[in-house]
């Protein structure tokens, strides 16, 4: 099967340059006789093609997925510690500031520094 999915990436990768290779010559050859032409159906579909048939090798090929239980996972990542938990971001974040103290507080401290602030 490696060698199958292998085949289909190879295959795909280079049906999508050879597409890449169409579109590119297409455009400069409508440049040059000045023709605003739409890119043929036909470059168009190679490329959806090659890249459908790229993620099909690339798919086959891959390792069959594990299962996860989060409830292990996330007990290992609280025996961890640390900087692991991903979630720690929105965890320890600040709530909702005052602006109307910060704005206050400012204030006040302008006037001790003696920098005419209007508020």
């Amino acid at each position: 099967m490696a060698v199958i999915s292998r085949l289909l990436v190879l295959v795909g990768i280079l049906s999508l340059f050879h597409a890449a290779y169409s579109a590119h010559e297409f455009s400069t050859l409508t440049t040059k006789l000045h023709k605003n032409a739409a890119l043929p159906l036909d470059i168009k579909l190679e490329t959806l093609f090659s890249v459908l048939l790229a993620c099909v090798g690339l798919v086959l090929g891959s390792e069959p997925l594990k299962p996860v239980s989060w409830s292990a996972w996330a007990g290992q990542i609280e025996r961890e510690g640390g900087g692991s938990n991903p979630f720690r971001g929105l965890e320890e974040r600040v709530g909702f500031m005052d602006i109307r103290a910060q704005r206050k507080a400012f204030t006040e401290w302008a006037k001790q520094q003696g920098a005419g602030f209007k508020s």
